[in-house]
Parts: C-alpha cells; sequence; structure tokens
C-alpha cells in the first residue's frame, strides 16, 4: 500500500495498559506467578512474535477461494497536522465500509489463547468508457475514500496529481516514480485503486481499520505498490484460509513464531479457528467461511525498496491434507458416535433403576399383606 505523505515520521508508539486485552493480562500474571525453578523443564513464555500494537501495517486476510475481506490498519503521524493519501491497488471492485480495531485485539487474544494452550500441552487440531471513472466517494470515519476504474497508467498518474492538487496535497515522493509500478499492476489486470486521504496529527495513532471486500480467484496483500518509497517499515498480516498456508509461499513475508524455553525452540503461529471465532473476529468474515478456517501469521521488517512481488496465494497452493473441511469431518464422526454410546448407558441406567424402583414396591406391597 502507497502512502504518499508530507514530512510523516514513524514513531515507537507507548502502550496504554486500558488497551490490552483480558487475556494478555492474565497470562503475564501466570507467567509472573511461576516459579524459576520450572524453568529447565520447557517453560515456555509464550512469546508471539507479533503486536497488534506496534507501529506499522496491520491487516486481516481473509479469503475463501472467491472472495477476500481485508481489513486494513495503519498508524501514521506527523510533525503537523496535514493530509496523507493511501493509494491501493485491487483486482475488482470492492464494497468498502468502516471496520472496528477490536478485529485485531480479538486475533491477538486468540493467539495467546492457543499459546497458553500449547504450554498446557493440548493439540493443534470491463469495458467502460473513459479511462479513470470514480466509483465510490464517501467519508468514513477519519477516512475520506475514493474508488476509481482506470485503464492507463498515464492518465490515473495525472488524474492523482490533479486529485491531490485539489485537496491541498503536495506529495514528497514524485508521482512518475510509480508509474512504472502502475504499469505493471495494469498489466496484471488490476482495474481498480482505492485512494484514501486521512487527516495525520503530531500524536502517532492508529487510524480508524477500514474493511474492504471483493471477488478474487487468489489471495492478495498488495507490497509492490510501496517499493519506489524510501525507508523501513513493519508489516503484520494476519492470513484466514480453508487450507494452511505453505511457507514457500509467504515470500517475501515469513510466519511469526511462538518463542519457547526448551527443546522445541520455535513454533509459527498458525492454528484452526471455528467459525464463531471468526464470527468474533468479524461477523462478515464468519459469514466467509462454512467451517472455520486457518489463522497464519506473517511479519515483515526491512526496506520498502526490497518489495518485488505482492503477496499472492492461490487455491491450489493451500495444503488439501490440512483443510478445516477434512478436519470437520473426523469431528462429525466422532462426535455422533460418542453421544449414541452415552445416550445408550444412560438409558439402560435409567431402565435397570425403574426395574428396582418397581421389585421394591411390589415387595414392599407383599409384606404389607402379610402382616395385615
Amino acid at each position: 500500500m502507497l502512502e504518499v505523505e508530507i514530512g510523516v515520521k514513524r514513531k515507537v508508539c507507548v502502550l496504554s495498559l486500558r488497551r490490552v486485552s483480558l487475556g494478555i493480562v492474565f497470562f503475564f500474571l501466570v507467567l509472573f506467578s511461576v516459579s524459576s525453578a520450572y524453568a529447565d523443564r520447557g517453560l515456555i513464555t509464550v512469546s508471539p512474535e507479533i503486536s497488534v500494537y506496534e507501529p506499522g501495517q496491520k491487516a486481516i486476510v481473509a479469503w475463501n477461494g472467491q472472495e477476500e475481506i481485508l481489513i486494513l490498519s495503519t498508524d501514521v503521524n506527523s510533525s503537523g497536522e496535514t493530509l496523507v493519501l493511501e493509494l491501493l491497488p485491487l483486482p475488482s471492485e470492492p464494497e468498502v465500509e468502516l471496520a472496528s480495531f477490536q478485529s485485531f485485539e480479538e486475533i491477538q487474544r486468540l493467539i495467546w489463547e492457543e499459546g497458553l494452550n500449547l504450554y498446557q500441552g493440548k493439540t493443534d487440531n470491463e469495458i467502460r468508457s473513459g479511462s479513470v471513472e470514480i466509483v465510490f466517494h464517501e467519508e468514513i470515519g477519519a477516512h475520506d475514500v475514493t474508488v476509481v476504474w482506470a485503464t492507463n497508467a498515464d492518465e490515473l498518474v495525472n488524474w492523482i496529481e490533479n486529485f491531490l492538487g485539489a485537496n491541498n496535497v503536495n506529495a514528497t515522493v514524485a508521482l512518475g516514480d510509480f508509474e512504472p509500478i502502475v504499469k505493471d499492476y495494469m498489466g496484471r489486470g488490476f482495474r481498480y485503486y482505492v485512494l484514501d486521504l486521512i487527516t495525520v496529527t503530531p500524536n502517532e495513532r492508529s487510524v480508524g481499520p477500514i474493511f474492504y471486500q471483493f471477488s478474487t480467484n487468489f489471495l492478495y496483500y498488495p507490497l509492490v505498490i510501496t517499493s519506489p518509497v524510501p525507508g523501513e517499515t513493519e508489516i503484520t498480516l494476519f492470513l484466514l484460509t480453508e487450507g494452511k498456508v505453505n511457507d514457500e509461499d509467504c515470500y517475501p513475508l515469513r510466519k511469526a513464531y511462538y518463542q519457547f524455553w526448551g527443546a522445541e525452540g520455535f513454533k509459527p503461529i498458525e492454528f484452526v479457528l471455528s467459525k464463531g471465532d471468526l464470527s468474533k473476529i468479524d461477523l462478515r468474515i464468519g459469514e466467509l467461511f462454512e467451517a472455520g478456517g486457518w489463522l497464519t501469521v506473517l511479519k515483515y521488517e526491512g526496506s520498502l525498496s526490497w518489495f518485488t512481488r505482492d503477496l499472492m496465494i492461490t487455491e491450489e497452493a493451500l495444503s488439501p491434507a490440512t483443510t478445516v473441511e477434512a478436519t470437520s469431518v473426523d469431528i462429525e464422526i466422532i462426535l455422533p458416535s460418542t453421544l449414541i454410546a452415552v445416550c445408550i448407558l444412560l438409558g439402560a441406567a435409567c431402565t435397570l433403576a425403574g426395574v428396582i424402583f418397581t421389585f421394591m414396591i411390589m415387595r414392599s406391597k407383599k409384606e404389607a399383606t402379610k402382616s395385615s
């Protein structure tokens, strides 16, 4: 994602304890209450290599093979109040709505909860007239979002320059530097571009996330669009997919890890979430999946200029042997048979109790008759 900004620099943000979830606080209390004498027995400081409160880009990318939901949040600050333009190329026209930072906090809670489970020994189980056309414009919270449809890179860059001028934004990076990048996206069939104007202040803050939903036959997160921008960045992606993501398909990002003390070392943050868990993150994500999905956390730290490709994962690239459907079938087979066995045992016990009770009543009546 491209940011055209005036004097924007990133700082280290100070965490507010009020924003830390109860699950995380509880986990630290558990750690601090354990004696150091247990350190040689594989005690893990379940230390996920991610934090939703650190500065940088954070995104939830949920994809079911046909549609993708992208919840995107960025941390920005400036030496003075100014406007920042974010440019996001998409493979199809999106629905754009306001999202909630609570989605990221819920994912953080689920990750820490899974870490505690691991510590406790639990198992993992197009044809239009004109080359640039505005298809959507709306102010959403702190965002002024415009979605355009374009077929010509030169005209799109010129249009953006006029757009910035009309909004009194002077780009610190020459837009001509992005022309070959935009041409690359055009050549790959990308026709929709989101322009998001946000007002930033000297105090760094997470701008309210924006929700995008669009059709795509591959999981997608744009990276190349930022390559002309100088500087370093940190990116955290929370992928939600029907199958397990392979390590080789994550490049140029890498999987984030839990850090263990002991022989196990590092374990990637990837596990299955139920449909209920997905709905807690965002109800619209829960509707995207029929039987739950895999959560995989990816990280990137380094120069923006290193990006030579976007994150793109096809359905065929997901591990078929670890799909959620396969896991849910096993549960459906085991669960009913267990319930049937329990019901049979309960029924037999009730029948036996009834026979004994009837026998005792009849016996008491006979004794009463004899005595009379």
